[in-house]
């Protein structure tokens, strides 16, 4: 059924309210982090970003009480999701943000969506529609517009690491969407910051050993606020309402909400850090909202069978809820 605009936002989910409010803490994490680079080196500040989720989302875990822990299987799998994201990615974004401004390293996590759906439809197989395809390119439009392409946007040196994180996380997209079927959302996000500290860890003391990083004992407490609030807010905070919502919703729909993440980076670096926002910036962000507007309510008219929240079991063995309303297409 073919119904009209208001009527199909009206029906968004909790679950697509919960993208749009991750996309919000992600975009927001890049000003945080610059602010605290200028006391804290990167992989120092990252490992403090880690190890104050992590304690966050355990001590959230343990507060809820105690569930069955997920099978030996899934524990490897949400390693390897740690391993790419927040560990990968993290690692390469806060890297290159010692080389690029806020504004750029925002703007370059817009690519990810791009990355991510066509990963969705080549692994996940996936379909788009071709209102989908419509507001697909109108975001890849907003997106450009929006990075000032061919009329003021300076690439920088540290552009291409966080390239390199932008692929890590469009494949943890991919990797989440079949994870977030068989472990709950917070289980999930708790092992994958564990799995993501531990192999960070091990490189930074390396560095501290060898004198490339020093241990942050003189960092002013301005630093360590925006560190922990990075940590907490734009990493666990962002991954535990992206998983919760994953499990509910097309990899394509969570993917293409990620475009919002440059639109309040922008936002922030401009409110935050003084960073300069342009007409072509606000022209670009009011294509990329409208285009998420378009692509997210599109899932709004997926038949019940295909579209609607999945029914839940208990899968024998691994004791958490399993989606089961996915189509065939879709898992």
């Amino acid at each position: 059924m073919n119904l009209p605009l208001p009527a199909r936002l009206a029906r968004l989910s909790r679950h697509q309210v919960a993208l749009v409010s991750a996309a919000l803490f992600w975009g927001s994490s890049a000003t945080f982090t610059k602010s605290a680079l200028d006391a804290l080196p990167p992989l120092t500040l990252l490992v403090i970003q880690l190890a104050s989720a992590t304690a966050v989302l355990w001590a959230v875990l343990l507060i809820r009480g105690p569930r069955r822990p997920p099978g030996r299987k899934w524990v490897v799998r949400l390693g390897l999701l740690g391993l790419l994201e927040p560990a990968l990615a993290y690692a390469f974004f806060t890297f290159g943000l010692t080389r690029t401004t806020a504004s750029n390293a925002s703007l370059l996590t817009g690519l990810e969506s791009f990355f991510a759906i066509g990963m969705a439809c080549l692994f996940l197989r996936e379909r788009l529609t071709g209102r989908a395809c419509v507001a697909l390119v109108l975001a890849l439009a907003g997106v450009a517009t929006l990075e000032g392409l061919g009329s003021g946007f300076a690439p920088h040196p540290g552009d291409g690491l966080v390239l390199a994180g932008v692929v890590c996380a469009a494949s943890y997209v991919m990797l989440a969407a079949r994870a977030a079927e068989h472990v709950d959302a917070l289980t999930m996000t708790a092992y994958q910051f564990s799995s993501g500290l531990l192999c960070t860890l091990p490189f930074a003391v390396a560095r501290w050993a060898g004198g490339a990083e020093s241990l942050p004992t003189d960092a002013s407490a301005g630093a360590w606020t925006a560190a922990v609030l990075s940590g907490v807010v734009g990493y666990a905070a962002s991954f535990l309402l992206y998983n919760y919502a994953i499990k509910a919703v097309r990899a394509t729909t969570a993917a293409m909400v990620l475009n919002l993440i440059p639109v309040f980076g922008v936002a922030c670096a401009a409110l935050f850090l003084g960073e300069r926002l342009t007409g072509a910036a606000l022209a670009g962000a009011v294509l990329i909202v409208g285009a998420v507007v378009v692509f997210s309510t599109t899932e709004a008219d997926v038949p019940p069978a295909a579209g609607s929240p999945p029914e839940e079991r208990e899968e024998e063995g691994d004791g958490v809820a399993v989606p089961t309303g996915r189509s065939a297409g879709q898992q």
